[in-house]
């Protein structure tokens, strides 16, 4: 039925309808998707030949500048992104290149056969996940105790966004890989054979070789039944016994990743290059946690806060591992003591790769990971975290009914609010981008979202957008700042003109010596204790050179902790402005809400050219309702 439910959702949402960034094969999905139509198509893996790559941008608009891949050291595109998702894309891509040759369309790649294929591919890959996913949760736990897990797992968490309306996303396919190797670990520790250690080497090669960080799911299967030093002597005696299964995995696991190091080699001239932009690293040791788990813009925590109960079960699991070591033997049922049994001896390697991916998530400094609802780079990790949630539901089940009604009655709130919530992404009131604390609770329980509502989003961060102060009798003014330079600094006199100027005596000189005008740069508490407030910054410019060449601009932007956002420029030259002859500058700027009310405004001109331009009569004032 949740194959179905999910399947029938996909449908109700046809994004393969869009020619344009909202379509299935768009931004991140198009860059790991362009290895399949670069080789089988263009025949040009390096894109050497980037017109194709051009049509292709001009046509479908997949994605808002062009990110997916970089000129390397050889002269070659290299990919941004790893192969590995291309490859379980591929007999997706092939469908859909059938289906466009037959039916007459745009053998290109990216045409609506193609689409669909990877739409409804990925729908399939899902099913199959939750296959070994249900497969898995019986060798834990009861029917009943797998149902509510699964259910739990599937309905409450964003799973089911990332796995209908972003399935083609890198995540839903670690999950169904995940998922197939915690399966075959399992297995392999039952009864050692090829037939189980010949997949799993295979698939841990691909989990590393679609997202390289997702290689800690090794842990999974090398910490498997570490629970003592006895469990250590047992391991180390499976290993010996059957080395040649172990090595086998190891050289799978080698030469699928060399797949990756080979396309380094022939396009970045090395075997091993780093493809992410200069600055896009992990910055160790998890500074962005508490944002990971509980920020209003991508928190897990706050977005899935069903999951509470998984970290909930994980101390149950330690619990059991602690003190129960020698008390519980197994056996070949699954009754409680063997489920207990069970759990102790998996919480090692579960609670190590939670925490090894947790580290790695909240390490990346866009932490909030692009456009999504709550943090998708948790959903691969629900494979290991169902076994904690499961373990949380079997207490649940055998707990006195005092504490048992209340936690089933939040749970069943908690998977409702999470089909609701996803319902108002799937509407864009929960914004994919730009959410914060003030809007998430203005649109709490909404099924629409006001003008006013907006105001408390994040900013948009285009540099270049131009906002208008609203007509209004309300506003009240206040200037900021006014600077006439008439007083000027006798220990500085270059950096003052006193033979062209809009009013006085002085103006100021801006150039390579002196960039920066004086502004604003105040603390908003002590602007306005108003949510949201105007700032206009005018002034003055006169320059003798061509327009193009005065490399002048006026600045406006909040700053927090030293970082610029809603950070916004208006680069003169592209104003109309004449030479030889004052020009007056304006900007309007929203301050958006802020969650910390000392952030930064800032205002002045910045002279980012060679050519010297001239200011006078600099006014920033502040509009805000009374």
């Amino acid at each position: 039925m949740l194959s179905i439910l999910i399947l029938t959702t996909r449908l109700m949402t046809p994004t393969w309808r869009n020619i344009n960034w909202l379509s299935p094969i768009s931004w991140d999905v198009f860059g790991y998707y362009l290895y399949l139509p670069a080789t089988f198509i263009y025949h040009d893996l390096g894109i050497k030949n980037f017109s194709w790559v051009q049509h292709i941008l001009n046509q479908y608009s997949p994605t808002i500048g062009f990110y997916q891949a970089y000129m390397g050291p050889a002269g070659d595109y290299v990919m941004k992104y790893p192969i590995g998702l291309s490859i379980l894309y591929s007999p997706l891509f092939l469908i859909g290149h059938f289906f466009a040759y037959t039916l007459g369309y745009q053998a290109d790649g990216f045409s609506l056969p193609y689409q669909i294929a990877i739409s409804i591919g990925s729908v399939i890959y899902t099913w199959i996940g939750l296959w070994y996913f249900r497969k898995v949760l019986l060798r834990f736990f009861s029917d009943p105790v797998a149902a509510v897990t699964l259910l739990i797992i599937v309905l409450g968490t964003n799973f089911f966004e990332l796995t209908t309306l972003d399935n083609a996303m890198p995540h839903n396919y670690l999950f169904t890989i995940f998922a197939i190797i915690l399966y075959l670990t399992i297995k392999w520790h039952e009864n050692p054979h090829f037939k189980y250690a010949i997949p799993l080497g295979i698939l841990c090669g691909l989990a590393i070789l679609i997202r390289p960080t997702s290689g800690i799911i090794i842990i999974v299967p090398l910490l498997w039944d570490l629970w003592s030093k006895k469990g250590f002597l047992k391991k180390i005696n499976l290993i010996r016994n059957y080395y040649g299964q172990v090595l086998c995995m190891m050289s799978l696991i080698a030469m699928v990743v060399g797949i990756q190091l080979l396309y380094w080699k022939i396009h970045a001239g090395s075997w091993l290059y780093y493809s992410y932009e200069k600055g896009e690293e992990l910055v160790w040791i998890a500074p962005y946690l508490s944002e990971v788990l509980f920020s209003y813009k991508k928190g897990w925590l706050v977005y899935t806060p069903v999951m509470s109960f998984a970290l909930i079960g994980f101390l149950l699991m330690a619990y059991q591992w602690a003190f129960h070591k020698n008390r519980l033997k197994p056996d070949n049922s699954l009754e409680p003591t063997t489920r207990i049994f069970i759990w102790r001896n998996t919480f090692l390697p579960f609670f190590l790769f939670f925490i090894f991916h947790l580290i790695i998530v909240a390490s990346w400094p866009t932490w909030w990971y692009g456009g999504s609802f709550g943090q998708r780079t948790m959903l691969e990790s629900y494979v290991i975290l169902a076994i904690p949630m499961g373990i949380f539901i079997s207490y649940l089940f055998e707990w006195n009914k005092i504490f048992r009604l209340p936690l089933i009655i939040i749970i069943i709130f908690l998977v409702i609010l999470n089909l609701f919530q996803t319902w108002q992404y799937f509407n864009i009131i929960i914004d994919p981008y730009r959410m914060t604390k003030p809007y998430y609770w203005k649109i709490f329980g909404k099924n629409s979202v006001t003008h006013q509502d907006k105001f408390y989003l994040e900013p948009l961060e285009k540099a270049d957008d131009r906002e208008g102060l609203p007509k209004s009798d309300h506003f009240s003014a206040t200037v900021l700042a006014y600077y006439n330079f008439e007083n000027a600094d006798p220990s500085n006199v270059s950096a003052f003109c006193t033979d062209t100027v809009h009013t006085g005596k002085f103006s100021m000189r801006l150039n390579r010596r002196n960039e920066y005008s004086p502004g604003i740069s105040i603390p908003y508490n002590q602007l306005s204790q108003q949510d949201f407030a105007w700032v206009q910054a005018c002034g003055y410019v006169y320059f003798r050179c061509k327009p193009e060449e005065t490399g002048i601009a006026l600045v406006i932007t909040c700053m927090k902790k030293g970082i610029a956002y809603k950070y916004r420029l208006i680069s003169l030259d592209k104003e109309n402005l004449k030479p030889n002859e004052w020009n007056q500058v304006c900007m309007d700027y929203m301050i958006p809400y802020l969650e910390d009310p000392s952030d930064i405004v800032q205002a002045y001109f910045w002279c980012r050219g060679n050519q010297e331009a001239l200011v006078d009569d600099i006014e920033i004032k502040l509009f805000e309702f009374p």
